[in-house]
This record gives structure tokens, C-alpha cells and sequence, in this order.
């Protein structure tokens, strides 16, 4: 029978649980130090098994399960043997202030991925490609909405609709990057989110309880991810709802065969619905990395704790 490490470290008493049987050394419970539990963390398996006991439900019957969850050795980045920083950068973070002209974005470039204290997380290169990409269709949608340059009425609409379907799916991709940073760095198997969509970040069918005899449910792993800071209900009654409607407007607009019929109208027109539009959306996404702000901020600050109470690890935030 697989045996699997659960790191449970509370906000509050930075203390981390092992459950028994999972190494020779152990025998029963034990209650561990950061430090003696990060050097376990560096040998032991990291997958969760997504089993009926690893969930939990909430009252409203609406909301998906959540999944409890524990670091992996690959949240931190290492020097050696040891530790020096979490292995995810806080790009929501980032875009939440540069949405708001206050302050710059990163660029992740294949030279950097070869750095001796590059990420090696993967999503976080993802990410940051596609947040660039994200800016420069939001320049551009303010360029074509504020521009005077005359623009045959046809050239205008097909304008507008590229635009705003540039921005619906890339503003989706860049949330599922977001999210699949931070679940990298946990002991949530890749397979339930490595390819995974938006929509099923937010909610899919448990495939652990399949055959089980259990009552069918969902999951959410962005809600597992808010419910070990007890963030669920600001990420269940509000970020999933803004982050769904993102999702089916990718999917009816920008993603398949369907697209916008032409509207055709002046210029001017379809120039103020594309700002009208692009300022409704753009509010939106200030709002949701809101949230995802929050969930890194609790995450980096964890796995700073953790680096920081090894007394053999000299931890540099500017590295």
C-alpha cells in the first residue's frame, strides 16, 4: 500500500504533522518542527491521493469539495541542499498593481530559465508569458478605442470583436496559469490539473471517489487552495463566479467556431462599445487578481516561514 506525506503547517503555530507509518523513523503521530519536517520533505513522495477522507464539504451544497493539501519539496527553490525561496513568483501580484499604474511586470525568458537560481516550475514561465501577452491586448484595445485615425465602419467592428475576444481568452489563460503555479507547488497530483481548463480549476468530477460507493460530488482545486487560509467564501461566492463567467465567455466567444455577428454601425461606435466594454472586463480582472493576490501572499509567506526557521539557510528576499 502507497504511503503519502501530509504537511499540514498552520498559519498560526508553524508546526507540521506527519501521519503514521510514513518513514521508518517515525512510529505513530508526531508533532514536528519546521526544520526537522523540511528535511523530511526533501526525500518523501509528494503525491496526494485524491481519497473520500481528503475532502471537505461546506454547508452550501452548491459548493465544491476541498481538497486538504501540504507543500512538496518543488515549492521551494534550492541551492544545493538547501532551500533559499518559493518557487513561484507573484505575477498576480504584479498585474493587480501595473492594471492599476502602480508599478512594472515581469518578463521570464528562456535565458532566465537557465540561471543557476532560476523557477523551476514550469506555470510560472507559462504565466508570465502569458501575462505580457494579456498587456499588450489591453494597450491595444485602449490604442483602437481612443484612436482618431479614420477607420472604414466594417474595419472598425472587426476590429472591436478581435480585440474583445483577444481579451476574453487571454485574460482566461493567464488566470489558469495563475492557479497552476500554486498548485505545482503542492502535493495535488499534476494529472488533475496539468491540462485542466479554467472550468475545471474551479470544479470537476472526483475521480477518487469513483467506485468507492461514495455519493458522487465535485471538487475544486482553486478552492482547495483558498481553504487552507480560510479563504473560501470570498473564492467561492465571488472569485468563482467572476472567474466562470471568464470561462463560458472564452468558451462562447474566443475558443471555438462561434463569434460575435458583425454589428456594423460608425466607427465612433463601435470604438466607445469596445471602451465600454474593455473598461467592464478590465474591472473584473483588477478584482480577480484581487483574490489571487491574497493566495500567493499567504503561500509565499508560508514557504518563507519555512526557509527562514532552518538556521542553517541564510534566505535573501532580493535573490
Amino acid at each position: 500500500m502507497s504511503q503519502w506525506v501530509i504537511l499540514y503547517s498552520t498559519p498560526t503555530n508553524r508546526t507540521i504533522r506527519l501521519r503514521s507509518g510514513i518513514s521508518q523513523k517515525l512510529q505513530g503521530n508526531k508533532w514536528l518542527t519546521q526544520k526537522t519536517a523540511l528535511s523530511l520533505l526533501i526525500v518523501t513522495p509528494w503525491k496526494v491521493p485524491m481519497s473520500a477522507g481528503d475532502h471537505v464539504g461546506h454547508s452550501a451544497p452548491e459548493i465544491a469539495y476541498h481538497v486538504e493539501w501540504g507543500f512538496r519539496r518543488e515549492a521551494l527553490r534550492w541551492e544545493k541542499d538547501r532551500p533559499f525561496a518559493p518557487n513561484f513568483h507573484p505575477l498576480a501580484t504584479e498585474y493587480h498593481k501595473w492594471l492599476q499604474r502602480q508599478g512594472p511586470v515581469t518578463a521570464l525568458t528562456v535565458k532566465d530559465m537557465e540561471l543557476p537560481q532560476a523557477y523551476t516550475n514550469p506555470h510560472t514561465y507559462h504565466a508570465a508569458t502569458l501575462g505580457l501577452v494579456t498587456t499588450a491586448v489591453i494597450n491595444d484595445s485602449h490604442a483602437i478605442a481612443t484612436g482618431t485615425a479614420p477607420l472604414d465602419s466594417i474595419d472598425a467592428e472587426i476590429a472591436r470583436i478581435r480585440i474583445e475576444a483577444e481579451q476574453v481568452l487571454y485574460i482566461a489563460r493567464f488566470c489558469e496559469a495563475l492557479i497552476k503555479q500554486l498548485l505545482f507547488c503542492t502535493q495535488i497530483s499534476p494529472r488533475y490539473y496539468k491540462n485542466a481548463s479554467l472550468g475545471v480549476l474551479l470544479s470537476t468530477d472526483c475521480r477518487g471517489c469513483k467506485g468507492s460507493g461514495n455519493q458522487p460530488h465535485k471538487i475544486s482545486l482553486l478552492g482547495s487552495l483558498a481553504h487552507r487560509y480560510h479563504l473560501c467564501h470570498e473564492f467561492d461566492h465571488c472569485l468563482t463566479r467572476h472567474l466562470s463567467l471568464v470561462g463560458r465567455r472564452r468558451n462562447s466567444e474566443a475558443a471555438h467556431s462561434k463569434a460575435i455577428t458583425l454589428d456594423i454601425r460608425t466607427a465612433e461606435e463601435s470604438r466607445r462599445q469596445l471602451m465600454d466594454n474593455s473598461q467592464k472586463l478590465g474591472n473584473d480582472f483588477v478584482h480577480m487578481l484581487s483574490h489571487l493576490r491574497d493566495l500567493e501572499a499567504r503561500m509565499n509567506s508560508e514557504l518563507e516561514a519555512v526557509v527562514c526557521s532552518n538556521p542553517d539557510v541564510s534566505f535573501n528576499p532580493q535573490r
